[in-house]
């Protein structure tokens, strides 16, 4: 097993920057105020050098505890501690200060160290899981959700604490959101992306960059179709759409939204039962939807795959919405948790990640067996605290009497009701009501 603390032992000289590590230490005690610039950058394991890292653990517990730091008090702190001589004596910390004349560079040198120690730290833990690897009763995919929880582990390692923003920038950062929400209004565009439905779109906005979405009904009463619409709508406003669907493949999906734009039937589609004009009406409707920006995945994928594959796009800039169809089959990184603790993961994860990367995020739910003989509501939703919690809209497909409304039953900056839609299952078309 590889050390835990430190990885000099599997062969090759592990990164490291000693030198960077002096100027840092001696910068801190040059100007002891710098601490606080490096305290969210590093900690005493970020070092190397096992003696940096006990002159960093003592210049850390100074500034917690409120004392001064200088080059005299960190040595009398080092002798009092019995760890004085095992640094290289009072000549050592003095050489330290001697490395640097300012801490003015301390950020970006604790970066460089921060960089090193995270390399360290991948290949400590990859060569950890290539040893269970090679374990023929460890399960493969528990393997894989180990590796992409190592990727997030790192990324703390460059985390630095938010200590919060002044209300100068939080105003002119609201002033340009209402600038651009009443440009668009001007326009008639909703100030989010449009759901397609005008109703809708007074009545929440369009979707709102941030918000969790739950797209939340009982099998068969068209979430998935309505989730296509959705999508279809968004992508034709030059809106990257990436549609993350666990039960149907992707030549299904696009037949499905095939089906709404060529206005032949889905299942004589699904059938090859068709006419040459109807052919036609695919090839031209294949046309007209071929280009439209959005990427399909149909892979299994649990929370941490979920976060890596839309971080990824949204940097790429090709995404702009989400949709996940559906919550309930998103695998959970802790298999052995309850179901109600997997169901709340996946439910914050997806708000994070809305949050994180300043997106809306729609994601299909299942609604428990009580909603098939009452109206929708927020206590029908499968393991409804955590869900209910974290969305910031709910909205409830729902089929009365053959007429196709949508309820919505949550929406924490807008209206609450429903809208009548006009809905043809034959086609898995979607229109407002007025047309």
């Amino acid at each position: 097993m590889v050390n835990m603390n430190d990885i000099r032992d599997i062969g090759k000289m592990p990164p490291q920057a000693v030198d960077v590590e002096q100027a840092v230490l001696g910068a801190l005690m040059l100007e002891a105020e710098a601490f606080e610039i490096v305290s969210t950058i590093l900690n005493e394991n970020s070092f190397y050098e096992p003696m940096h890292r006990q002159i960093f653990k003592v210049i850390k517990e100074l500034s917690q505890q409120r004392k001064p730091i200088d080059l005299m008090i960190v040595t009398r702190e080092l002798h009092d501690r019995k760890l004085l001589d095992k640094i290289g004596g009072p000549l050592y910390i003095t050489e330290l200060t001697s490395k640097v004349s300012s801490a003015v560079h301390i950020e970006h040198h604790s970066r460089i160290i921060a960089e090193k120690y995270a390399q360290r730290d991948l290949i400590r833990k990859c060569s950890e899981i290539q040893e269970k690897a090679y374990d023929p009763t460890i399960d493969v995919d528990q393997l894989i959700i180990e590796m992409q929880h190592v990727g997030n582990q790192l990324e703390k390692h460059f985390e630095i604490a938010d200590t919060g923003t002044i209300q100068k920038e939080v105003a002119k950062d609201a002033l340009t959101e209402i600038y651009n929400d009443v440009e668009k209004n001007r326009k008639g565009e909703p100030a989010g992306i449009t759901t397609g439905f005008s109703e809708l779109n007074k009545a929440l906005g369009g979707w709102r960059p941030t918000n969790l979405v739950i797209l939340a009904a009982r099998p068969g009463v068209g979430k998935t179709s309505l989730a296509l619409h959705f999508a279809t709508k968004a992508a034709e406003c030059g809106y990257w759409v990436n549609f993350f669907s666990l039960e149907m493949t992707q030549t299904q999906l696009f037949k499905i939204m095939l089906s709404g734009t060529s206005e032949v039937n889905r299942t004589r589609i699904r059938d090859g039962i068709l006419t040459d004009i109807e052919l036609r009406q695919i090839e031209h409707a294949t046309g007209k939807i071929e280009n439209l920006p959005i990427i399909w995945n149909t892979k299994q994928i649990n929370p941490n795959y979920l976060k890596t594959i839309i971080r990824r796009n949204h940097k790429a800039g090709r995404c702009d919405i989400v949709i996940v169809d559906y919550l309930q089959l998103i695998e959970p990184t802790d298999k052995k948790a309850i179901r109600e603790q997997q169901i709340s993961e996946i439910s914050r994860t997806l708000k994070g990640i809305a949050l994180a990367e300043q997106i809306p995020i729609i994601c299909l739910s299942q609604l428990n067996r009580m909603a098939e003989k009452e109206v929708p509501q927020l206590h029908h939703l499968r393991e409804s605290g955590a869900i209910e919690q974290d969305a910031d809209v709910v909205l409830f497909p729902f089929r009365d009497e053959s007429q196709f409304k949508i309820i919505i039953g949550k929406s924490r900056h807008g209206k609450v009701g429903s809208i009548d839609v006009r809905a043809n299952d034959e086609m898995t078309k979607f229109d407002e009501m007025h047309l």
